[in-house]
């Protein structure tokens, strides 16, 4: 699955926030603020099933790009495994 990420240089490396999960990461690096942002919306993706809950809806870039909080941020994307069904042992 690919999902939207917002990057702003820091004077730390680079914060991350992914809107449609409403996650906020972390990373000296942007490699790392991507790695960062994919293992947060991973374990994301599978606590909300785990929770009864569905999943958020994506929304579009454009929706994104509208808001004036995120014009002065670096937009990408990263792509994360779609999570597997757990089989009980």
């Amino acid at each position: 699955m690919r999902y939207l990420i917002m990057l702003e240089q820091t004077d730390a490396g680079f914060a991350v926030q992914v809107p449609d999960l409403a996650i906020v990461t972390y990373g000296e690096t942007i490699e790392a603020a991507k790695q960062a942002a994919s293992e947060a919306i991973r374990i994301n993706v599978e606590a909300y099933p785990e929770a009864g809950q569905a999943v958020p809806e994506c929304q579009s870039v454009e929706h994104h790009l509208e808001n004036p909080e995120f014009q002065e941020l670096v937009f990408a994307y990263v792509e994360v495994p779609l999570p597997t069904e757990r089989i009980a042992a």
